[in-house]
């Protein structure tokens, strides 16, 4: 039986950390997050062909496979988990950036309804009761959102 991967025995380990660079430097250009493993693993064999020179062309290519696999795994579950967190639940609505802050009412509101300053925004906002009418300067907190309707509790 012939050994496809003899080509690699006796190969430097800068071969693996050319590789990785040139892997890498594709990784720039596209932005894939995949790309990333693949170079992180080539020069994870290079590193182990520095340690262990005699490390055969199939192991090179084993090894190479299993360290891609894991990277690849464990790469996603960090970028997932980084991706999902608290910020990235308001990344893209503003109005739940809003919860917990103050608001001004900003013109008399109309039964429950009106519009309200933060940092100089308007916003349209709501309150859970209609009760008397809100006059302008009266201060709120933003206690959830309604798309981008801001749902207020006095304060």
């Amino acid at each position: 039986m012939m050994d496809l991967f003899a080509v690699l025995d006796g190969a430097s380990p800068w071969w693996w950390v050319a590789a990785a660079l040139a892997i890498g430097a594709l990784e720039l250009i596209t932005f894939s997050y995949f790309m990333l493993w693949i170079a992180l693993a080539a020069a994870s064999v290079g590193a182990i062909l520095w340690i262990v020179p005699d490390y055969s062309g199939t192991a090179q290519i084993a090894t190479f496979s299993v360290l891609l696999l894991i990277y690849t795994v464990a790469g996603w579950q960090f970028i997932g988990r980084r991706e999902q967190g608290p910020e990235a639940s308001t990344l893209n609505n503003r109005a739940s950036a809003m919860v917990g802050r103050q608001a001004i009412a900003a013109e008399i509101f109309r039964g429950n309804t009106g519009a309200v300053e933060i940092d100089g925004v308007r916003w349209r906002g709501r309150l859970g009761e209609p009760g008397e009418d809100v006059q302008p300067g009266a201060e709120f907190t933003v206690i959830g959102t309604e798309g981008m309707t801001l749902l207020l509790e006095k304060t």
